[in-house]
């Protein structure tokens, strides 16, 4: 049985996913949007991005509008 990721995990794999192949960045609202529709909640989604951040994966902009992929 495959192990359940953490939501973290989850969400920054959907965040890839938005990108694309190659995509440097995703519109923060349209991930919101994606990522509430599967279930996350905002909460789940600001520690993500906190969490992502910390390790120098992704940037999330001062006015929070897109993710940029380190």
């Amino acid at each position: 049985s495959s192990r359940c990721p953490r939501p973290s995990e989850a969400i920054f794999g959907i965040l890839r996913e938005l990108g694309g192949p190659g995509g440097r960045w995703v519109p923060l609202p349209q991930a919101l949007q994606v990522l509430g529709a599967r279930g996350f909640t905002p909460g789940q989604v600001s520690a993500a991005l906190d969490e992502y951040e910390g390790l120098n994966v992704l940037q999330v902009n001062p006015s929070r509008t897109r993710v940029t992929f380190v």
